[in-house]
C-alpha cells in the first residue's frame, strides 16, 4: 500500500505541476486578454455601435484580472515563483485598461458637455 501510494502521489504532483497550480494567475492573465480584446473591437464597425458595452466589458474584465493578478502574486510566493510573472502580466495589463477606459469615459463626458454648451449657445 505504501508504493502504490507514492505512485499515486508522485503522478499527481507531476501533474499539478503540468496543468499549474496558480489559477489565480492564470485567471488574471486570461481576463486580461478579454479585456484588451474588448478595448480592440472599438478599431471595428460593431464596436461603433455601442461602445459602452465594450468599454463596460473592458472595465469589468480588467477589474478581475486586476483582483485576480493580486491573488496570484500572492499564492505564487506560497508557492516557490510559480506563476508570479504571468500574475504580474496581468496586473500590470489590468491597470493599463482600467486606465484606457478611464480616458475613454473622460473624454466621451467632455464631448457631451461641449456638445451642451454649443447647443445652448445657439
Amino acid at each position: 500500500m505504501n508504493a502504490s501510494g507514492s505512485v499515486r502521489q508522485a503522478s499527481e504532483e507531476e501533474g499539478s505541476t503540468r496543468a499549474g497550480r496558480n489559477r489565480p494567475a492564470r485567471a488574471s492573465a486570461y481576463c486580461a486578454l478579454a479585456a484588451v480584446a474588448a478595448l480592440g473591437n472599438l478599431a471595428g464597425p460593431a464596436g461603433w455601435l455601442n461602445p459602452g458595452i465594450f468599454v463596460g466589458m473592458a472595465f469589468l474584465c480588467s477589474l478581475v484580472a486586476v483582483i485576480a493578478g493580486h491573488l496570484g502574486r500572492f499564492r505564487g510566493r506560497r508557492l516557490g515563483g510559480e506563476g508570479r510573472g504571468l500574475a504580474l502580466a496581468g496586473l500590470v495589463t489590468g491597470w493599463v485598461v482600467l486606465l484606457v477606459c478611464r480616458v475613454l469615459l473622460l473624454a466621451v463626458v467632455g464631448v457631451i458637455a461641449g456638445l451642451t454648451l454649443l447647443v445652448d449657445s445657439a
